[in-house]
């Protein structure tokens, strides 16, 4: 009985070990090739919004926003050109997608001031995963359709990415040119407050240098009377290199406070520019 016992718990241990090592075997299959049967998802790839992006030609293209509208299926595009000085280039902008990179379309303006631009791409899936909006830079002889392949390629000054996962959503009801004015103004202004910030944050760094440099003046000044004179030499050289580096340092406080005054006159404008547009 005893025996019968023994073999029958050694078949109940040995089954246990089999199936645990079957359950390993088919779980690492599964998860070790799953990759295989299932499609890995494409990393987003959008422009960031509202960073200045510098282009071959010295100019730079700032995209502000980019939304979509299920309905009507377009996408709007918002963003702004800052030429570089002698630069006689005209934009022309198409988009493609990335299923068919070699298949470009054109793009409509709604809106073109100072540089400014809201395009629209017509006809956009739902699912349109990803595309890019092209800008080249040409010569007013030049048709973007008489390039060469090598010349079409030498135009493109860059693309701007738009991602199907992260876009955002919106109504493209209305095609109103002072809603797309207030729309510029709103992002300069915001700009505009970002830079002000930034600048009274270096007025006060400055401020606090030039303070703890007249406490260190000060200190070694008044250890002067307890020096020997060799050590008073030396002493007094450091403090004239402190007061020069206060001098130094008092210019270019003034021109930080200058640039803080600019900047807020400039951000009034803005806000008075805006309070016209909504009237």
């Amino acid at each position: 009985m005893r025996r019968q016992t023994r073999r029958r718990l050694t078949q109940n241990v040995s089954r246990f070990y089999l199936g645990l090592g079957v359950f390993f075997v088919i779980g690492f299959l599964f998860f070790g090739t799953s990759s295989f049967f299932f499609a890995e998802e494409a990393p987003v790839n959008e422009t960031p919004i509202n960073e200045a992006i510098r282009l071959p030609n010295g100019e730079t293209v700032t995209l502000h926003a980019s939304s979509y509208d299920t309905k009507t299926k377009t996408m709007r595009v918002r963003l702004s050109l800052d030429e570089a000085p002698g630069n006689t280039n005209d934009h022309l902008f198409r988009y493609v997608y990335k299923a068919r990179p070699d298949s470009e379309k054109e793009v409509t303006s709604l809106y073109e001031r100072n540089n400014q631009y809201v395009l629209e791409l017509k006809d956009v899936p739902n699912d349109f995963d990803q595309l890019a909006v092209r800008i080249y830079g040409l010569d007013e002889s030049q048709s973007i359709d008489a390039l060469t392949p090598e010349e079409r390629e030498n135009s493109l000054l860059t693309s701007l990415y738009a991602d199907r996962r992260t876009i955002e959503q919106a109504n493209h009801t209305s095609s109103d040119e002072t809603t797309f004015t207030r729309l510029f103004v709103e992002d300069e202004l915001a700009e505009t407050e970002r830079q002000v910030e930034t600048a009274q944050q270096s007025v006060e760094a400055q401020r606090q240098q030039i303070k703890r440099l007249d406490r260190d003046k000060e200190e070694l000044e008044g250890e002067l009377p307890y020096l020997s004179l060799d050590e008073q030499v030396e002493q007094e050289n450091e403090i004239f290199d402190l007061g020069r580096k206060r001098d130094e340092l008092t210019l270019e406080l003034e021109k930080l406070e200058q640039s803080v005054q600019a900047l807020e006159e400039k951000h009034d404008k803005l806000r008075v520019r805006l309070r016209e547009l909504s009237i």
